[in-house]
């Protein structure tokens, strides 16, 4: 009766090409290998985004003067709640993406936190300056901008600003988890291929 050798296990690569690693480094530091003449901390933006950038900048500025010479202290303003509704509408979705983005580790949590965080700066500006001083209604508004919408607004900021650290934090993990994956590999091919098989009978 003669032993059959058992079959190894199937290999996560061909036997003929080495294993495949991952990059280490963010996106950012993996264009730079790419592009040595870039430097590493800047992204690869087309130049009109500049451009237009500076152009509105420019624009708005005389707007900026004109406005501040030509608005009113007060005005009566039609569909006052519908405005304020949408608005606070629009911001709860936002934040609801927010926790969407978040939750599932969505790498659009950085723009959408940017977006959130602006929102919240702007209703908290509003609702300031827009409050009556009688009846208490600035000093609820000026306590709710304080306590609510000031301090999440700074964390939203903070999870824009350090979404890049984050995900290459991430990114990192996923690398070092794939060299384990594959030095085990290596490590049962290894075993394998030791193994002694005893002469028929």
């Amino acid at each position: 009766m003669t032993m059959q050798r058992p079959r190894p296990r199937p290999l996560p690569y061909p036997r003929s090409a080495p294993p495949a690693e991952l990059p280490s480094g963010t996106p950012l530091e993996l264009d730079a290998t790419l592009h040595p003449e870039r430097s590493p901390d800047r992204l690869p933006l087309p130049r009109w985004v500049a451009m237009l950038a500076v152009g509105s900048v420019v624009g708005f500025l005389p707007w900026i003067v004109y406005l501040g010479f030509t608005l009113p202290a007060k005005v009566r303003a039609q569909h006052y709640d519908i405005a304020w509704l949408g608005f606070d509408c629009a911001m709860c979705s936002m934040l609801a993406a927010l926790a969407y983005c978040a939750i599932r580790r969505h790498a659009a949590t950085g723009p959408v936190a940017a977006v959130a965080s602006m929102m919240l700066l702007v209703d908290a500006w509003f609702d300031v300056f827009t409050s009556s001083a009688g009846h208490g209604e600035l000093a609820l508004a000026i306590v709710l901008a304080l306590c609510g919408e000031l301090p999440l607004a700074l964390l939203c900021g903070w999870v824009a600003v350090h979404a890049e650290r984050i995900r290459a934090r991430a990114y990192r993990s996923l690398h070092v988890r794939w060299e384990r994956a594959i030095r085990t590999a290596e490590e049962a091919v290894a075993v394998s291929r030791t193994r002694v098989v005893p002469p028929p009978r």
